[in-house]
């Protein structure tokens, strides 16, 4: 009888370890594309230095892009290459461990009105065009909300608050990837041309590119000192998300295109960007004293490891068949983009000089 009590026993505890094991073999899955991120990086980074006054980041991205669009990638390294807006995020958080909370600040100060002048002017440039070309409001809302605050993440935000179509997001989503690997391969030869300083190129990358992995890359692409700036400016407009798309909702709601928001604390919430808060919490713990220099150049380090792998992940992300978008909605995001790219150039140029 205890023989078979036990058999019982150990029969019921099977689920228990099939369970125990689940996040071990969910990591395991993500291995190989997580092992291809770090390759495609590492030779980025290789076939950099030989070339003069070349950050590895514009080849990460090249070598990644060129793979994702002549080679179908086996099913076995997609799980791994996705974790790459992972790797920005905690390449984010552990850039804070560079800033002073002052410097943090201090940029963010001067940011912080130039990023809601941007996200004001992207949405109304975009209305208005939308309009124009026959666009549904909700696609020009979504492809407002994208240019002005944070490109994919505030489109996917905002689809669900303003009850879009996901065909309208599929386009908005499409026009943003577009333009963010034009403007990653453009802005370092503008930013050279007119010989911009670090900060300037900073700010106007920060304010200007849409997606937060690309804002990074093509701050890095012009200099380590451009990154950071653009880093700490695009914080701030991801800051920014929950109210832009809370008032969104709030707008459509009024005319009957999409539900009432009842707890608008908890909408916000769930729309704000959390690794922001990790990055002020480093910023914070280096500005106390925290970390020993030792232990801030591990960190910076890891964050450099981190971004590698990033982009790495965007060049494979930037498949043709990702990025069609119809005409009209192509139309408008380049009058958009440009718009936005024009006068933001001015605001940085006459404000930071």
């Amino acid at each position: 009888m205890s023989e078979l009590g036990e058999n019982i026993s150990s029969r019921q505890s099977l689920p228990s370890v099939a369970l125990s094991l689940a996040p071990l073999r969910r990591g395991m899955r993500l291995i190989p594309g997580i092992a291809l991120l770090l390759v495609i990086g590492y030779l980025g980074k290789i076939a950099a230095a030989y070339v003069p006054h070349m950050e590895y980041v514009l080849f990460a991205i090249a070598l990644g892009a060129l793979v994702s669009n002549t080679i179908p990638i086996p099913q076995v390294f997609v799980p791994g290459i996705r974790t790459y807006e992972f790797w920005l995020k905690v390449g984010i958080v552990l850039m804070g461990a560079k800033f002073s909370v002052s410097s943090v600040v201090n940029i963010g100060a001067t940011g912080i009105t130039l990023v809601i002048a941007e996200i004001c002017l992207a949405i109304v440039v975009a209305r208005l065009l939308s309009r124009a070309a026959g666009l549904s409001e909700e696609l020009g809302s979504l492809i407002g909300v994208g240019v002005g605050i944070c490109g994919v993440s505030a489109i996917i935000g905002a689809t669900g608050a303003i009850n879009a179509t996901e065909e309208d997001a599929s386009y908005a989503i499409a026009t943003i990837l577009i333009f963010g690997a034009i403007m990653l391969a453009i802005y370092p030869l503008i930013g050279h041309l007119t010989h911009m300083s670090d900060t300037v190129f900073g700010f106007w990358t920060g304010l200007s590119i849409d997606n937060t992995a690309e804002a990074v890359a093509t701050g890095m692409a012009f200099s380590e000192q451009a990154a950071e700036v653009a880093t700490v400016v695009k914080l701030s407009r991801n800051a920014l998300m929950g109210f832009v798309i809370l008032l969104f909702a709030l707008i459509h709601a009024r005319r009957g295109i999409a539900k009432e928001i009842e707890n608008k604390g908890a909408f916000l919430w769930a729309r704000f960007p959390k690794f922001v808060l990790g990055f002020l919490l480093l910023s914070a713990l280096k500005t106390a004293g925290f970390f020993s220099p030792t232990q801030a150049k591990i960190l910076t380090n890891i964050s450099n490891w981190a971004f590698l792998l990033t982009f790495a992940g965007v060049g494979l992300s930037l498949q043709r068949t990702r990025m069609k978008a119809g005409l009209k909605p192509f139309v408008v995001g380049l009058g958009v983009e440009t718009v936005v790219s024009m006068v933001t150039f001015l605001m940085v140029t006459l404000t930071l000089k």
